[in-house]
């Protein structure tokens, strides 16, 4: 990148360039003509050499616009003077680029008709400045000025297709240009060429102020070149974004969830969920059974910097959604969003490792699936995977309005006896299922359950998917500390793994801060905290006030012997006792009577 930085810091001056483009008055159009009829002699005899100078020349130049790109130069927001020059001499410098490329095949007599130049210089500007680095040459600058000019009068894509075929290449090698005036999705458009005899290797997509312009290089199996003007137009097709209906609207109210009645159902607006209907009309849903023991594989999918599926489609089948009915709306977390999903309310989590224009590979565990998807209402439900082309890998699960109980807990701090046994037991309930199942949950705290807009409470982030980076340990480098097991602090980082006894000394954890609203050990560092949980027996102080049946419940919880914490078959029966709340309440009324 240095390397190419000082090339660009020496190229010629402005007022060259401008000399190169538009000192040619003198020069008819029909000079012109003919100079460019004669290029394609002079471009048949050019040496490998030559092409290979090229194509080092067009590697630089789209290092420099990424490097432009990513300073953010076009940003309206900033007004000053000196950061206008700046953007000036920015697009200056990218223009004179543009020219000296256009201007190549042309070594005789370089300028250029100011007409053409005009219409050339309006064309580079109606699209981003990726565009003017990619070093296209002259004709196809002229057939894209083309196709779009045919595209803006036309409800449909305007396709050019070429044959690029040599003897060095098994089967036959395409380029296919093309113009519309809708918005593209990357991922979906590589996706519906992709087949067993169409392979995509390389496709550029530039976009502004509502058109679309397209370049795609692929690779065809020899004798099915007769269909692939066929699966072109049907790729374009599925690719084209729809306009949205302006009637839909999706208005948030409390806790960030959306509102809705008949008639905005009947517009086409956000369906509510069918587990949340059940649970809104006092309907227990049944989850379906799941068959045992559950897999203990994984899907494996490859994605490349395009952002297409290279490998493991057909693994994920029906998991690995479309795009272009996701839609973002707030954020509610570092990289998680509230979102729509083909008018379905969705939980969107950017997968941290595996950006946008960035290869990767991911796994999708099938045991975590298996449980995300029968339809227990206290496991958060999982929808799929999606490959969005701006954000990257989307994982989309039910969406909990309210938010974790670690953000609930800061709002209101504590909570009252009969919200706490509400709310454990259907962490217990969950966790129950998980461990019935043979699977253990990892790292259970507050920030890791779930409340709805109900204030039902379910388990989230399972880490159902997970980027591929190797093997790595268990770190908990803040507060990871306060929910786990001394087993686990103090076992093997590589080795060590979570059991239905770590769970249970977790949930105690979890059930004595909703009791106390506060942070067990917050006065104490996570390795202070980590040793005198693990080597000095040590547990937070439970308050006076605590209801015996609870006190007695996390005591039991946090037992030094894993294999003496009651299970939670047991622990749920001593949260749904009538006796649990009436008995604490007694108490505290009889207290009051005797002052």
């Amino acid at each position: 990148m240095a390397a190419a930085l000082e090339c660009w810091a020496r190229r010629s001056s402005n007022d060259e360039v401008e000399q190169v483009l538009m000192g040619g008055n003198d020069r008819s159009e029909g000079v012109m003509e003919s100079t460019m009829s004669s290029t394609g002699a002079r471009d048949a005899s050019s040496s490998v050499m030559q092409k290979k100078l090229q194509r080092l020349g067009r590697n630089v130049s789209e290092a420099i616009a990424s490097l432009k790109n990513s300073l953010n130069l076009d940003s309206s927001g900033r007004d000053g003077p000196l950061f206008q020059s700046k953007i000036e001499n920015c697009r200056k410098a990218v223009w004179d680029n543009v020219v000296r490329n256009l201007s190549q095949p042309f070594p005789g007599n370089r300028h250029l008709p100011e007409k053409l130049a005009s219409s050339i210089r309006k064309h580079y500007d109606s699209f981003p400045n990726s565009y003017s680095q990619a070093g296209f040459e002259m004709k196809d600058v002229l057939l894209h000025m083309r196709l779009l000019e045919q595209a803006s009068d036309s409800a449909h894509p305007s396709v050019h297709i070429q044959d690029l075929s040599t003897d060095e290449v098994s089967g036959s090698v395409f380029k296919l240009t093309f113009a519309c005036n809708s918005s593209i999705s990357w991922s979906s458009m590589s996706a519906a060429l992709d087949s067993s005899v169409i392979s995509c290797k390389k496709l550029q997509i530039y976009e502004k102020k509502g058109c679309t312009l397209g370049v795609v290089h692929f690779v065809v199996q020899a004798g099915n070149e007769k269909v692939l003007k066929a699966r072109v137009e049907s790729a374009l097709k599925t690719a084209v974004k729809k306009q949205k209906s302006a009637s839909v609207k999706l208005p948030f109210g409390l806790c960030g969830c959306q509102q809705e009645d008949a008639t905005s159902r009947e517009q086409g607006d956000v369906e509510e969920d069918p587990i949340e209907q059940m649970n809104k009309n006092g309907a227990e849903k049944v989850p379906l059974p799941l068959q045992m023991p559950l897999p203990d594989s994984c899907y494996r999918a490859c994605v490349d910097e395009w952002q297409t599926v290279c490998s493991g489609r057909e693994e994920l089948g029906k998991w690995l959604l479309s795009p272009d009915g996701l839609e973002f709306g707030d954020q509610i977390g570092s990289n998680s969003f509230r979102g729509v999903f083909r008018g379905k309310r969705v939980g969107i989590e950017k997968l941290k490792g595996c950006d946008k224009g960035n290869s990767f590979e991911f796994e999708l565990r099938r045991d975590l699936l298996e449980l995300m998807t029968c339809g227990h209402k206290n496991i958060s439900q999982f929808y799929g995977v999606c490959i969005d082309e701006y954000h990257g890998l989307c994982v989309l699960t039910k969406l909990m309005e309210c938010g974790s109980l670690m953000d609930h807990m800061l709002k209101k701090k504590k909570f009252q006896t009969k919200e706490v046994l509400r709310i454990m037991t259907d962490v217990a309930e969950g966790l129950r299922f998980m461990n019935d199942h043979g699977v253990a949950y990892k790292d259970l705290n507050t920030q890791r359950i779930m409340l709805d807009r109900h204030g039902n409470a379910c388990l989230g982030d399972m880490g159902i998917v997970s980027a591929c980076k190797g093997a790595e340990g268990l770190e908990y480098e803040t507060d990871g500390y306060r929910w786990l097991a001394p087993e686990i602090i103090a076992g093997d980082p590589e080795t060590v793994t979570e059991t239905w006894m770590s769970n249970v000394y977790s949930f105690g954890m979890v059930m004595w801060e909703m009791v106390t609203g506060e942070a067990a050990y917050s006065v104490l560092s996570p390795v202070q905290a980590a040793v005198g949980i693990a080597a000095c027996g040590l547990r937070p102080e439970i308050p006076k006030d605590c209801p015996p049946n609870l006190k007695s419940l996390m005591t039991k919880c946090w037992n030094s012997s894993p294999t003496k914490r009651p299970q939670f078959a047991e622990i749920i029966s001593v949260l749904l006792r009538p006796t649990s709340t009436t008995r604490h309440e007694s108490e505290q009324g009889q207290s009051l009577n005797q002052m």
